[in-house]
């Protein structure tokens, strides 16, 4: 498939820079809204690109984008029983150890974009709710990946430059 072979050529011609992200980057797209170009992903190379971009770009942008998108754009999917379904499933649970490992801080108008597709022709009316309502989007998911830490009574801290799971107080 055409798209496949353009992920893998743009993956070699950008490793230097990427390592496998090129391919993870060029699939980024497609496999959000093409069940087939999903059910045909190399599944592994994917991951291997998130976990690439990740190292190379270890920003807190990056990590909100990379979260939003595994966790909300792909893993917020009507569920299908088919090839594709399995795929967005495996990529919607990256999103516990992108946000575990990589996010210190909270981005909400990307996650409020993730919400909604990355939808680019999106007319938003008001900045503030569209905002909020990626606040609300971001915490209803890392309130579930750490549902664990926060029933034993904890609190999940973003801080500049890290993370911590502290007991309340």
């Amino acid at each position: 498939d055409q798209l496949e072979l353009e992920a893998r050529r743009t993956a070699a011609r950008t490793e230097e820079t990427w390592g496998a992200g090129g391919y993870t980057w060029v699939q980024f797209d497609a496999i959000s809204c093409d069940a087939r170009a999903c059910a045909n992903l190399d599944l592994p190379f994917f991951i291997e690109g998130l976990r690439d971009i990740l190292e190379r770009r270890p920003d807190p942008h990056t990590a909100n984008l990379l979260a939003s998108y595994c966790a909300s754009a792909i893993g917020q999917a009507a569920p299908s029983e088919d090839a594709a379904g399995e795929v967005r499933a495996e990529i919607a649970d990256c999103a516990r150890w992108i946000v575990r490992d990589h996010m210190t801080e909270l981005h909400p108008l990307l996650w409020a974009h993730a919400a909604r597709g990355f939808d680019n022709n999106l007319r938003v009316r008001s900045p503030s709710r569209f905002a909020a309502s990626g606040r609300e989007e971001a915490m209803r998911i890392i309130t579930g990946l750490f549902q664990r830490e926060i029933e034993a009574g904890k609190r999940v801290i973003f801080t500049e430059g890290r993370r911590q799971i502290a007991l309340p107080g």
